[in-house]
């Protein structure tokens, strides 16, 4: 007796969509808008647990050094952008210095006034091709200064700095490899501790 094979729900829905198709998405999952294209992004085991490995260090650093905040699944627009109403993104992670803090709408569902100043992707087969090629142009527009993207299958990290290179990564760095940024002065990620906790 063969199993009756369950419906799977599309990973993307081709647009043009609008921030008003995004915001009426079903709760509970999760989409973001790239260039009015509806993705669904995933949310795996091993992809869950590497952002939380980076955002600990993170925080932990910004305890100490009080620069601002580091937060998860943050939805934001970025009206000054082209195309600003085919555009929503949930980075995995971000962080807002404290000089940005004051235009973070507490009670809102989506960020429209605050800029962060790095964002962090973590791949996926879902989203791959959005966070290495659409979020690069989107970010940059937007005027976040640094953007992460790691890859958890690949052990790699691709590091943007825009002000040095607004198209290319300014470093690609191995899971062998530390990770620092002058927005963090101090700050170091040390990718094979990251990899030794991801093996527990």
């Amino acid at each position: 007796m063969s199993a009756t094979k369950r419906p799977t729900t599309p990973t993307t829905a081709y647009g043009p969509h609008s921030i008003k198709d995004w915001l009426a998405t079903p709760e509970g999952e999760h989409w973001e808008l790239i260039h009015g294209n509806l993705v669904m992004t995933e949310e795996r085991f091993d992809n869950s647990r590497l952002a939380a490995e980076i955002e600990r260090s993170l925080g932990n650093y910004l305890e100490i050094h009080r620069l601002g905040i580091v937060a998860h699944h943050i939805a934001f627009r970025f009206p000054g952008i082209m195309d600003a109403d085919r555009e929503g993104i949930v980075p995995d992670l971000c962080y807002i210095p404290n000089d940005r803090l004051a235009k973070v709408d507490r009670e809102a569902n989506v960020q429209a006034r605050v800029i962060p100043a790095l964002v962090v992707e973590i791949l996926s087969p879902s989203t791959e091709k959005s966070d290495l090629v659409d979020k690069v142009e989107i970010y940059q527009e937007a005027g976040i200064r640094e953007y992460w993207i790691l890859g958890r299958r690949e052990e790699t990290a691709w590091i943007y700095r825009f002000a040095e290179n607004p198209e290319k990564p300014v470093a690609v760095l191995s899971f062998d490899d530390t990770l620092t940024s002058p927005l963090l002065p101090g700050f170091s990620l040390e990718m094979p501790k990251i990899r030794q906790a991801l093996e527990i």
